[in-house]
């Protein structure tokens, strides 16, 4: 399993992205901020990816969630998906 990088100095990258995306981006951030909100947006997916990782790791070493667990989390949190 990773880890999240360190902050650091910055890498000039090119990525491309529909152009709607990049409208919908340049719609919701100020003039020069657009690299930033991407940066967040893929910190925010690598945390997803190694919870993802971490949680197939669990089940492995201590099999599945067991379905009674399961209900009262949901019960515990009835808006959240």
């Amino acid at each position: 399993m990773g880890t999240l990088p360190s902050p650091g100095r910055a890498r000039k990258v090119s990525v491309s992205m529909p152009e709607s995306l990049t409208a919908a981006v340049q719609q919701r951030v100020e003039r020069g901020a657009f690299s930033q909100y991407v940066t967040r947006a893929v910190e925010r997916q690598l945390e997803l990816d190694l919870l993802t990782e971490l949680s197939g790791l669990m089940e492995a070493e201590h099999g599945p969630v067991p379905a009674a667990e399961l209900v009262k989390a949901r019960a515990a949190w009835p808006d959240v998906e």
